[in-house]
């Protein structure tokens, strides 16, 4: 292996790491700020979903323009400027349509756009090499899967955070082992 694909492994494993560490665990913030203020979840739902499926679609036609191998090692940088791409548009399409809700929507585009999901579904798709239409179909699942979710962790937020749960186990930590719980399930009627 060469120096810079090691390189280019360690820089990915330590995004990785500060995700799951340090931004308290894999998308789960945006997940809790969200089942916080449930009067919010169709906007965190409705620009996860836009931003899945804009940059699956972007990402799909530029992994096409990636043909040798030596390219494909910059595809993490590829869906990343996908990415990047649709959240400006979407701030400027936002600024320039409805500049009065601008700045209390700002909030909702920065948390959907660097959110785990999103970016994991770009993953999914380049691994996957499905058809664009396919792509497109994963994408919108993962808005709408957000979505559920959220509304599920909503619902029993409170009691999470109650003087029925043990203090150590009380608000972030009971969280984190519900919505383990819940993933488990949804997963298990996948199957």
């Amino acid at each position: 292996m060469s120096t810079f694909t090691e390189i280019l492994l360690a820089a990915l494993a330590a995004v990785t790491l500060e995700n799951c560490i340090f931004t308290t665990a894999v998308g789960t913030s945006t997940l809790i700020e969200c089942a916080r203020e449930p009067k919010h979840l169709l906007s965190f739902g409705f620009f996860i979903t836009e931003f899945s499926v804009l940059s699956s679609v972007l990402a799909y036609f530029a992994e096409g323009l990636l043909k040798t191998e030596t390219a494909r090692l910059f595809l993490p940088s590829v869906y990343v400027v996908c990415l990047g791409a649709v959240y400006v548009l979407t701030l400027l399409f936002i600024w320039f349509l409805a500049k009065k809700k601008f700045k209390g929507l700002k909030k909702y585009v920065h948390l959907s756009a660097f959110n785990c999901a999103v970016l994991g579904c770009l993953f999914n798709n380049g691994i996957s090499g499905d058809p664009l239409g396919e792509r497109v179909l994963y994408a919108a699942e993962i808005g709408l899967g957000f979505i559920l979710a959220t509304y599920i962790l909503a619902i029993n937020y409170k009691k999470l955070s109650s003087e029925d749960v043990p203090a150590s186990f009380r608000g972030f930590p009971a969280s984190i082992l519900y919505i383990g719980f819940i993933a488990m399930v949804l997963y298990g009627m996948r199957i």
